[in-house]
């Protein structure tokens, strides 16, 4: 029988910290650049341990490392670089964490500590580990052991390898990838082969030689390694490693790691040959990899989408709909150039959560799911620079995530681990909206207002009451919003002056409500209660989608008719994917919060419920 320790006290010191200074320097917000050939793949440097921020410089100072001195770098690797042996025999190890002997749970933990700093990465992932007695025990002991922030200084030391492209660099760098203290570091490593995948105009031997190696990992990486990285208009990066990777690929039999693959030669080499072969890989990718591919068929086929082509939940559905798809590219694949299709995704399979937490320590985090639904990065709880009550979060060109703070009465510009970059003193925001020319539209519980690029107010529209639930920026630059006060309580401001558009109020229904631009023989409409803050929707420029007290709904402003919606009781948010279907967050679904994605039918498709005794409050798909 398992005995476990209680976790209150620690938690309550660990919400006891000093809340942030925030930077005074108004938030510059460029227009977002034109989506390149190449796969969109995250920035470079996740985020640190929470609470740590610290040059790499600094970082490699904690271990004696210079960022100059390639050799000891190197070491320091190569030190923490394990035998395939080596990682069985620690697999085995941490699997002891979940032993029912207690004395035997606690003789593993001393067998893992011998390995030292090597076992770091492993113990990572064993803290996600489902068995929450391995988990437990897999942070008790990364307490123990990790006196310094070694995902902090493994990840600075490939960043000064890769710029010092020292001899063997890629051969040390692939060797040590499935030891990556987190995958924000594994992210590092394969940014850094790709851009030292070639030598004297010849692939490197260590990332050939991956093509067959035993780990997923290392397999993977030399796949996108050897085939991106070229000029925009090189399709064909290293001509003599290019068939090669071909044949590995297709042999492959790891699904994501096959997805990788055929999705870096699809997107960098434009050849129709590897279209067929991901729609084969359906369905057995990951829910992220189908929402990628799924976008670039529908771009593909645009209005002449094939019957039956929606992906749903069980395999006979997911079977279904990659027939559809194949049938389809055999008809339209000679009328379609795939080097002159301006592919631009909408979606690109990351998803980003705020959590809150509700036990009153006060802690609050966003995370980023990527494509493979593994925890890409993390920001906040506990620590320096905490959340304010994040209400919503925006992703930038250069990385840094744009964060509305409820509670801190600003929008922060923080980096990945979190530092606070520059800050926007605002009353209470609930909402930002990037504008294509760069600036951004806010949302806040008694105003609305433009900023310019360079944080100038454009124009301000105020309300005397603090009522404003939610609101959203319409395609054609006005702004939709609604509140929590009776009769009317949904308004639109102009997008060119800020000022009120004319409205209909409709006086008391049985329903609030809905206050609409008056237009030739537009009807009322009766919008059912608002009663939570939530993240609404915009779908074109004539439909809204907003969270009432008992349902999601769709709302069509010109007719005034209610159309699509799923009963919910007081969603948080709502968006209206590009593939039709609808992510909807649930904050008080029991005590972790949900966040699902459900089909025109009501079909739920993917869900996600919160960790570390956080729950899901607000969801948006990029």
């Amino acid at each position: 029988m398992r005995f476990r320790m209680p976790f209150a006290l620690a938690l309550l010191f660990a919400a006891l910290v000093l809340m942030p200074v925030a930077a005074e320097d108004p938030i510059p917000v460029n227009p977002p650049p034109l989506i390149k050939r190449q796969p969109v793949r995250p920035v470079p440097g996740g985020p640190a341990p929470v609470g740590t921020q610290m040059s790499d410089t600094d970082a490699l100072k904690q271990v004696g490392l210079s960022p100059d001195e390639a050799g000891p770098l190197m070491e320091y690797l190569k030190i923490r670089t394990l035998s395939d042996t080596d990682q069985s025999k620690m697999g085995e190890i941490i699997q002891r964490f979940g032993a029912d002997d207690f004395e035997e749970r606690l003789q593993a933990a001393e067998e893992i500590e011998r390995y030292g700093s090597a076992a770091i990465g492993p113990l990572k992932a064993a803290a996600s580990n489902p068995d929450p007695e391995i988990a437990y025990r897999a942070r008790l002991t990364l307490r123990r052991m990790e006196k310094v922030p070694h995902s902090l200084v493994a990840a600075a030391a490939v960043r000064a390898i890769v710029k010092l492209k020292p001899k063997d660099a890629v051969a040390v760098l692939i060797g040590f990838l499935p030891l990556a203290d987190t995958d924000e570091v594994a992210e590092e490593i394969r940014l850094g082969l790709i851009a030292m995948a070639v030598v004297d105009g010849k692939p490197d031997p260590a990332l050939i030689k991956a093509l067959t190696d035993k780990s997923v990992a290392r397999r993977s990486a030399a796949y996108v390694a050897l085939t991106e990285g070229g000029p925009p208009d090189e399709r064909i990066r290293i001509k003599e490693a290019y068939p090669l990777v071909k044949e590995a690929v297709r042999k492959e039999t790891d699904a994501d790691a096959k997805f990788r693959g055929l999705w870096s030669l699809l997107m960098t080499t434009r050849e129709k040959e590897f279209v067929p072969d991901l729609i084969e890989t359906i369905p057995n990718i990951h829910r992220g990899r189908i929402w990628q591919l799924e976008e670039l068929l529908l771009q593909m086929a645009g209005k002449d989408k094939p019957a039956n082509a929606s992906f749903g939940k069980s395999a006979d559905s997911l079977t279904k709909a990659k027939n559809a798809w194949a049938g389809w590219w055999k008809t339209k694949e000679k009328d379609i150039d795939l080097v002159k299709f301006d592919f631009k995704p909408r979606i690109t399979g990351y998803t980003d959560i705020i959590e809150y937490d509700y036990r009153g320590y006060g802690i609050y985090q966003i995370i980023t799911l990527g494509p493979d639904l593994k925890e890409k990065g993390r920001i906040g709880g506990t620590g320096v620079n905490q959340l304010g009550y994040p209400s919503d979060v925006k992703k930038l060109a250069n990385g840094n995530y744009l964060i509305a703070e409820q509670n801190g009465n600003r929008i922060t510009e923080r980096d990945a681990t979190g530092k606070i970059i520059k800050t926007t003193s605002i009353s209470q925001p609930l909402s930002i909206d990037l504008l294509p020319k760069g600036g951004m539209v806010v949302v806040c519980r008694n105003q609305v207002i433009q900023y310019d690029k360079d944080m100038k107010q454009v124009w301000q529209f105020q309300r005397q009451q603090y009522d404003i639930m939610s609101g959203r920026r319409l395609p054609n630059g006005d702004v939709i919003f609604v509140t929590q006060t009776r009769p009317a309580n949904c308004f639109r401001v102009d997008g060119k002056d800020g000022l009120a558009k004319p409205v209909l109020q409709t006086g008391a229904f049985e329903h609030i409500a809905v206050a609409l631009e008056l237009v030739p023989k537009a009807k009322p409409l009766n919008l059912g209660i608002i009663q939570t803050y939530h993240s609404m929707d915009v779908i074109g420029d004539d439909k809204i989608l907003v969270c009432e007290y008992n349902r999601v709904v769709e709302y069509d402003l010109k007719t005034g008719k209610a159309g699509w919606k799923y009963d919910v009781n007081n969603a948080n948010s709502c968006q209206r994917l590009p593939n039709g279907n609808t992510l909807i967050t649930m904050l008080n679904y029991g005590q972790t919060g949900r966040v699902i994605e459900v089909d025109s039918s009501g079909e739920i498709l993917w869900e996600y419920e919160g960790k570390d005794g956080l729950r899901t409050a607000r969801a948006y798909r990029r």
